[in-house]
């Protein structure tokens, strides 16, 4: 049995909306998604999280359409609250719309933000940033913010 609150909801929440979302409760940044990203993206992601140092099991993710269904606002809000990331990181405008809706706040798209006391990173389409060195270089950039 598990002591720590925390993790306890986490993993409640891990169980939901377990065709939606990976990681563990212990993750740091949750990256929020319309669809499950490429290889490539994921990848750069995930060595993103570790240069910045978000710990051992740094990434969870949250993707918004699967096979499963859509989610909505209210889902997207409980997701994100109960796992309780550091910050967090929409790849693509959809996602950022997710977002926006559930905290019912607008959003700055390929830019910083914050969402209750979190460092939010909102890209409009974060695969796209992949395609050429200088775009991943801006990809990166925008990425350190999370600091």
């Amino acid at each position: 049995m598990n002591s720590n609150m925390f993790e306890v909801t986490g993993e409640s929440v891990l169980m939901l909306y377990g065709a939606h979302l990976t990681g563990t409760p212990a993750s740091s940044l949750l990256v929020v998604t319309q669809k499950a990203p490429s290889d490539a993206a994921r990848q750069a992601l995930e060595k993103s999280a570790r240069s910045l140092e978000f710990g051992d099991a740094p990434v969870a993710w949250a993707t918004l359409e699967t096979e499963e269904g859509a989610l909505g606002a209210e889902d997207v809000r409980t997701i994100v609250e109960g796992l309780d990331p550091v910050a967090l990181v929409a790849t693509d405008a959809f996602a950022a719309e997710a977002l926006s809706a559930a905290y019912r706040t607008s959003l700055t798209v390929d830019a910083p933000n914050r969402l209750l006391g979190r460092t939010a990173v909102i890209f409009q389409d974060f695969e796209a940033l992949m395609e050429t060195p200088a775009d991943k270089q801006r990809a990166w950039a925008l990425l350190k913010k999370l600091r």
